[in-house]
């Protein structure tokens, strides 16, 4: 051995007897992990169920273009699967779960896992998150279904937890059915009602305008009328021709004062006739004519409206049948007998081979330091 060799081995000395010691901690500390991992780790029991949710709207060739296009997103359940998932890790519902089933005492309950067990101070933050982690649900776009999974330190509990938020997802489908429903069938409806009644609001004022002035069909009435004039006014073209012929003749005909009577009446007859037909008047024929047009045709429109309504109703009423949403249990909740977690030999030679891989490493570096030193 040189001389500077001697000299360098005594004074990297301590630093040496210091890495073994830190060595020997390191170890300890890894055969600790290997010994909480065995003996205070509390088991836990996982539960698996499955579900689908599909529709009925989408033809075979819609669905094979959309495959094409969009694998993930080509079943029509995606997004109703992925919102069920988020319902289902939804803090209104994990804090429902809380109130029934006592999770937080639940996940509390280990005395001697103080890693894995719920913070006996955790606000409602950490509990979200702690729950979330252990109840949760993951939807896989290959097979269309959604994953429910429940962990918890009692196997019953696992399958109790599972069973319910089943039942709840469930119902989840099938309040948003019956709110999309109610939302689209219930606006038709309403729209149909009003519709109906402004028909039957025009109908009134036509009948009341009918009653007013006694009269069915103005239109009618005018051509009766005109027709009426016109035969007063050929009746009194022929008075008027023989009372010339009688003036000519016989002058002093004592017929000819009742003619020219009669030529009177006549002409006050069709003067009548015809201030019936058009005046400013309201109860002039041609004014009910306009205001009866008028309404005939608010009463065309209105009943095509009512049409349209009722089309629109029924249209939405199978789109909403098609657009139904099914929710399928594949998987009902099992009850676990073999812990799930932790896979405490799985655990263990995991622990040993990245303990020992980390140690090599470190051992290696400090080696060519002190070498290099």
């Amino acid at each position: 051995m040189t001389t500077s060799y001697i000299h360098s081995r005594r004074k990297l000395g301590p630093f040496q007897w210091i890495l073994r010691f830190l060595g020997v901690l390191y170890f300890v500390g890894l055969l600790s992990s290997v010994a909480y991992v065995w003996f205070f780790t509390q088991d836990r029991f996982i539960t698996v169920a499955s579900f689908k949710i599909s529709r009925q709207n989408s033809s075979a060739t819609t669905a094979g273009l959309a495959e094409l296009v969009m694998p993930g997103l080509a079943d029509s359940g995606s997004a109703d699967s992925q919102t069920t998932t988020g319902y289902i890790s939804s803090a209104d519902l994990l804090m429902a779960l809380e109130k029934d089933f006592n999770l937080a005492e639940h996940y509390r309950s280990p005395k001697k896992d103080v890693i894995f067990r719920l913070p006996p101070d955790a606000p409602i933050e950490d509990r979200l998150e702690f729950y979330r982690e252990r109840i949760f649900a993951h939807y896989s776009p290959d097979t269309g279904m959604t994953m429910l999974t429940v962990d918890t330190f009692d196997p019953e509990l696992s399958k109790k937890i599972a069973t319910v938020l089943l039942k709840k997802a469930e119902g989840f489908i099938n309040s948003v059915n019956q709110s999309v429903a109610d939302q689209q069938v219930g606006f038709a409806r309403s729209e149909l009602d009003r519709s109906i009644k402004h028909v039957e609001e025009v109908n009134r004022e036509l009948l009341k305008l009918q009653n007013e002035h006694g009269i069915v069909d103005p239109e009618a009435q005018i051509k009766a009328n005109l027709s009426t004039v016109q035969e007063l006014r050929m009746e009194r073209i022929k008075i008027e021709a023989g009372l010339t012929s009688l003036l000519r003749d016989s002058p002093n005909s004592p017929q000819i004062d009742a003619i020219r009577s009669r030529l009177l009446s006549l002409d006050d007859l069709i003067e009548a006739e015809t201030a019936k037909l058009s005046g400013p008047e309201q109860d002039r024929l041609n004014q009910v004519l306009a205001q009866f047009g008028d309404l005939k045709q608010k009463l065309e429109f209105a009943i095509r409206l009512r049409t349209g309504a009722e089309m629109l109703l029924e249209k939405n009423r199978v789109d909403t049948i098609s657009q139904t949403r099914f929710f399928t249990v594949v998987q009902n909740p099992f009850l676990p007998e073999d812990v799930g977690m932790p896979r405490r030999p799985y655990a263990t030679t995991t622990i040993l081979v990245l303990g020992i891989l980390g140690f090599l490493i470190l051992k290696a570096l400090t080696q060519s330091i002190f070498e290099r030193a």
